[in-house]
């Protein structure tokens, strides 16, 4: 056979195998397809709520390919454009395989109370994402394209909501003068060293910053959390872990609600009550009678959960500086 005869056969067998791929990737193996999963609520602050729209690409071909983008708009009430967002790529998904990943955005409460004037009362507002996604299907050899964008879209509720804490009525309870001379007695310190402390601290006399030194003595200290929801949706509120706290000291005291830790109410009131401990606290206490130094500083922990909604509960945390000064001295 000649050799002209040879390259023509190769060459066209080269192109055939050029079509059979072209046809087989596009039509055989189908396209690749991007499932919007679902959108949650990522997590709150005191500023807005931070949703993520969970999503999957899905690759039918032989061979991995890349996310090179994803841009969506969010729309209020299918029509309002509230915000766009853009993520860069990164995300690579494998042959044959799938790979998730997630788009976030914020939405700040002073948006969402904005658009709730004219939502006449409802407790939840529709919010919806469209945007589309772009795959990098260069590593794909026969194939007539370069990229593809996948468009995708998904409806979900925003909660008529803006939490707002507060501390007040934070007060250094303190025994009688005979039962804290007792208690100072019992902790093994002398019966005359105890009566002249004793006598101080009733006096409100300046104490030494040593002057709980040793000594093991608990005194409470209680004060009022205030929580506020500004918005209309129910909400329940629990309250996980509570603690007073110093820079220099770290833990001090936990804190812990008197009359049960959960809030479903808009506005309440939870009375909080701190079993301090001179051993450990010792300097943070003097702080206070003497109305000067280290302030304490509230640590809150709790969850938030949305009835009626289909939104896992999701932490919220609150921590707030106690000026010493502002504390008071309940005898």
């Amino acid at each position: 056979m000649k050799k002209s005869k040879i390259f023509a056969i190769a060459a066209s067998a080269a192109l055939l195998a050029i079509a059979f791929s072209c046809q087989t990737m596009n039509n055989v193996f189908g396209k690749p397809e991007l499932a919007m999963d679902k959108v949650g609520i990522k997590s709150l602050d005191f500023e807005g709520i931070t949703f993520n729209c969970d999503y999957s690409v899905s690759n039918p071909y032989p061979i991995g390919i890349s996310l090179k983008s994803i841009a969506a708009d969010i729309f209020y009430n299918k029509n309002e454009k509230f915000t766009s967002v853009n993520s860069d790529g990164g995300v690579t998904i494998a042959a044959n395989g799938k790979n998730s990943n997630s788009l976030d955005f914020k939405v700040p409460y002073t948006t969402i109370l904005n658009f709730a004037k004219s939502a006449n009362g409802k407790t939840s507002l529709p919010f919806s994402v469209s945007g589309a996604a772009a795959l990098d299907l260069s590593a794909v050899t026969g194939l007539d394209i370069q990229d593809i964008s996948l468009p995708f879209s998904k409806d979900f509720d925003v909660p008529v909501f803006k939490p707002s804490f507060s501390i007040s009525n934070v007060k250094l309870k303190l025994p009688t003068l005979t039962s804290l001379a007792s208690s100072l007695v019992s902790s093994g310190v002398s019966s005359a060293r105890a009566t002249q402390l004793a006598t101080q601290i009733m006096s409100g006399q300046q104490l030494a910053s040593n002057a709980f030194d040793g000594i093991d003595l608990n005194l409470d200290v209680t004060m009022d959390l205030n929580v506020k929801n500004s918005g209309s949706a129910p909400w329940n509120m629990v309250i996980k872990n509570c603690s007073l706290q110093t820079a220099s000291s770290g833990r001090l005291a936990n804190v812990k609600p008197t009359n049960g830790n959960s809030i479903s109410s808009e506005n309440a009131t939870v009375p909080m009550t701190a079993s301090v401990n001179t051993l450990q606290a010792g300097a943070m206490i003097v702080s206070i009678l003497n109305k000067k130094g280290a302030n304490p500083t509230l640590s809150v922990e709790s969850g938030i959960s949305f009835p009626g909604l289909n939104y896992a509960e999701v932490p919220l945390s609150y921590s707030k500086e106690i000026p010493v000064s502002s504390i008071g001295i309940d005898k």
